[in-house]
Formats: structure tokens, sequence, C-alpha cells
């Protein structure tokens, strides 16, 4: 396959919590065609589906994790696999710190994955523990203990877009009778 009708591929996984679904959506928002919760047994036969395509290939994001459950522990093998066929797959990993990940559970009542009859914390433990060899080998990690969306959302068009430094201005003309704009930012 030519280099340029080359798929770029990213798996983007980690801890539970750390941020995977604001990434994809960021990722979606930079023209990225993003599979959530994809088993890591379907990258081969994905990638391969986009090479056969005759239309300018788009760039692929792959998000997996734990809730993958036993085909999750196959992905490190998988994406050796890729990459010994040449294709060009990147690992990005997502990380924050237990204080972090305990919030933000706590503050959506969902439990984590791994956490079982346990405690929260007891599943962060377990996890980190599964994922320690994907972080070690990650090409790209980011820490998301001190970021919100937006600040994580604006990282990830830093490392991901093509252009990721431009400046969308609409400027709209209204009438306050109708009251104003719902999306305006800023109103003069």
């Amino acid at each position: 396959m030519e280099q340029s009708k080359r798929p770029e591929l990213l798996v983007a996984t980690g801890m539970s919590g750390a941020g995977r679904s604001t990434v994809g959506n960021a990722l979606e928002d930079q023209g990225w065609y993003v599979i959530d919760n994809l088993p890591p047994q379907m990258l081969g036969p994905m990638s391969d589906l986009f090479a056969l395509s005759k239309a300018k290939l788009p760039k692929i994001a792959v998000i997996t994790d734990v809730r993958g459950g036993e085909f999750f522990s196959e992905l490190q093998s998988r994406i050796n696999d890729l990459k010994n066929r040449e294709i060009a797959v990147r690992l990005l990993f997502l990380e924050a710190s237990d204080s972090a990940l305990v919030k933000r559970f706590e503050s959506v009542r969902r439990p984590h994955p791994l956490q079982g009859s346990g405690t929260i914390l007891d599943g962060i433990a377990r996890e980190r523990a599964e994922l320690i060899g994907l972080r070690e080998s990650a090409d790209i990690i980011f820490d998301t203990s001190d970021s919100n969306v937006h600040q994580l959302t604006n990282r990830v068009a830093e490392a991901f877009s093509d252009n990721a430094n431009f400046l969308r201005v609409n400027v709209i003309s209204f009438g306050f009778k109708y009251g104003i704009p719902v999306d305006a930012d800023l109103v003069a």
C-alpha cells in the first residue's frame, strides 16, 4: 500500500474516567473517524476495510478499554501485529490521579468497571495493574488529573489536528424582539 493511501490509526486507551469520551468527541471534531469500544481483535479487519476504500482515507481513531473484558487483554499484541504489517498506528494513553478519578466517578454516580463488590479505589488499582504494559508502550500520554473538558479538547486539537491554530468567527445581525441568538458567545 502506498504511503499516501495508508490510513492513520490512533488507538486511545487508558484509565476509566480519564477522558476517553472527551478525546473521541474532540477527534471527531477534527475530522477523524472514531470507533468507540471496539474489541482489539477487530483492529486488523477494520484497517483492511479502510485500505480497500477508493475514497480519501480518513484518520481513524479507536477507543478501547477494560470494558472489553477478556477481549481487551489482546490489545498490545494486536497493535504489534498492525505495526508488523507496516500500518501507521499510534497509542494514546490517558491517565489521571486516583483522587481525580474517584471524584469523577462519584460525580456521575457510576461504578468503576473493575470495582466489582469493592470500592472505586479497588477498581482503579486493578485497572492500573492491568494497564501498566500499555502505558509503558504508549506513544503519547496525557495526564488529565488537572484538566477540564475544554482543556483536554484543546490539548487533543493541538496534538492531532492538521490546523490546530484556527479561529472561527460568525457575525450575526439580529433584533432583540426575538431574543439573543442562543448560540452567541459574545453580543455587542
